[in-house]
């Protein structure tokens, strides 16, 4: 036994080394078809890899198709979305169509209105030419008119201003003599404007005033002082009862003017030597001369009363007693 184990060991090693033999053997031992059983198994088994890799082709195939569907159906219901917009929009179209055809109707009805006012257009356009030829004949008529009327008011106008330079010098002269006749009643009836303050009024001694007045004063404001209207004089009841001088600007209608000239000429006259009180007198005055008199110290005499005296005479003969 021992001795065919060894054979039998013997024997398959050299049917490992020797291919060729292993061969033959199987041929001898095994039928034909059970030989041809590997060669079939790799072609199934290289078949079978074929499969699965025409499968896997196939799956990709599939799902490229199955993304490509998908994009389709989103396609597809863009167009559908697309498609009802568009639906909105041919009706939208069809309304408009109707409006405009409604515009259109409007319009053409509104054209036949335009002719017809066109054609009265034309009428009343007619009318106003033959309108405006009369006119243009009745301007040259207004033309020679107004020609005619403008000499007549050239000579209105020159005699307007002959009458109003007439006028000015009868102003002037009234108001001179009405000046005139102020400066006379406030000199004539002083008394009854300056006599509850003062005693033996009288018209101020011109040639003594002028002696004194130039050898303190320019002879700028020697003249000014020589044009006040009436310069008088006379002692007062109370106080020191000591004698002083009422310079006045006299005029039918006061104005602030009269009130700066009576108190620059009453200053000048201070400073010449003679204590004085600045007077403004008239018939009637401007609204703002009271005020201004109230500012410069200067009393008023008005419609047979004085206004302001205790004013004037606190701040002009104090100071300069």
């Amino acid at each position: 036994m021992a001795d065919q184990s060894l054979d039998i060991d013997a024997l398959i090693q050299a049917l490992q080394n020797n291919p060729e033999a292993r061969q033959r053997l199987l041929a001898a031992l095994l039928p034909q078809e059970f030989l041809a059983l590997p060669f079939q198994v790799a072609q199934v088994a290289r078949t079978v890899a074929e499969h699965n890799e025409r499968i896997e082709r196939l799956e990709r195939v599939v799902q490229q198709l199955a993304d490509t569907v998908a994009q389709l159906v989103g396609v597809v219901q863009g167009i559908v979305q697309e498609l009802a917009e568009l639906r909105e929009t041919v009706n939208g179209l069809i309304r408009g169509q109707e409006e405009l055809r409604e515009t259109v109707n409007g319009l053409i009805r509104g054209q036949e209105e335009l002719r017809a006012s066109v054609a009265e257009l034309r009428e009343t356009v007619n009318g106003l030419i033959r309108g405006q030829e009369e006119l243009r004949a009745s301007v040259a008529e207004l033309r020679e008119t107004m020609e005619g009327l403008a000499k007549a008011v050239e000579r209105l106008i020159e005699w307007q201003v002959l009458a109003e330079q007439r006028f000015q010098r009868i102003e002037d002269r009234l108001g001179q003599l009405i000046g005139w006749r102020l400066e006379e009643e406030y000199a004539k009836h002083a008394y009854a404007y300056f006599g509850t303050y003062l005693r033996k009024i009288r018209r101020a001694d011109m040639e003594e005033i002028f002696e004194k007045a130039t050898q303190k004063l320019s002879i700028t404001e020697v003249k000014d002082l020589s044009r006040a209207d009436l310069i008088l004089k006379g002692q007062l009841r109370f106080a020191d009862q000591r004698e002083v001088y009422l310079v006045m600007e006299v005029a039918a209608t006061l104005d602030v003017n009269d009130v700066t000239r009576a108190s620059r000429r009453a200053d000048l006259l201070s400073r010449a030597g003679f204590p004085c009180i600045p007077v403004v007198g008239g018939e009637k005055m401007a609204p703002a001369v009271e005020d201004s008199a109230r500012e410069l110290d200067v009393a008023i005499a008005l419609d047979g009363g004085l206004m302001g005296w205790e004013a004037a005479f606190q701040k002009r003969l104090r100071m300069t007693s």
